[in-house]
């Protein structure tokens, strides 16, 4: 039989770093977003320059919703492996009292 061993900490840890990608990401996204070609002069750079601020906010926002998504995972993960771990707690305990412990 083996041992089954979470490290809740670990786990809580990566939770919020995962759900903090959304944070950090923000400010560039936001500025990305309001970066305009026209600036850039060169009619060709500031086509590709709208693009690439497009193509960037998309990703972005892409995994700021997958690190979200993510997160919430690792929360019902946690709560499942914490269930678990009581209801056998909870087996044998009543398996020693049944013993006459």
């Amino acid at each position: 039989m083996s041992d089954l061993y979470i490290d809740y900490q670990m786990l809580e840890q990566t939770q919020r770093d995962i759900r903090n990608i959304h944070d950090v990401m923000a400010t560039p996204c936001r500025e990305m977003e309001e970066v305009d070609g026209a600036a850039m002069g060169v009619f060709k750079l500031a086509s590709r320059m709208d693009d690439f601020g497009e193509e960037w906010t998309y990703g972005i926002k892409q995994i700021s919703k997958f690190s979200k998504s993510a997160s919430k995972a690792l929360g019902k993960i946690k709560k499942s492996f914490e269930d678990l771990d009581d209801q056998l707690a909870h087996a044998l305990d009543k398996q020693g009292k049944g013993k006459g412990e």
